[in-house]
């Protein structure tokens, strides 16, 4: 493996890192803060009078998440290239 693709390997781990804990925060704290439990196996948010709440950003939130992913990945390869000095 050349040396060039690390930063972007790690910048990618970063990305996927930041993309679960937006995950976790955007659904399942909305979900538990309206007195409901989180189904992780449908990915849904079951109230306690048995409704399934759906998320506000639903269609929006893949396009959030990959836009979020592209740009922590490219920061994060670039900011690691520029600190170590690490040609392109």
């Amino acid at each position: 493996m050349k040396i060039n693709f690390i930063p972007l390997f790690i910048g990618v781990i970063f990305s996927l890192i930041a993309i679960w804990l937006v995950n976790d925060y955007l659904l399942v704290n909305q979900c538990l803060d309206n007195g409901g439990s989180f189904d992780y196996s449908k990915a849904e948010c079951l109230l306690k009078n048995g409704e399934v709440k759906t998320s506000e950003l639903g269609s929006y939130i893949m396009a959030v998440y990959f836009f979020m992913g592209l740009f922590i990945s490219l920061f994060v390869s670039f900011s690691i290239r520029k600190i170590f000095n690490i040609e392109q």
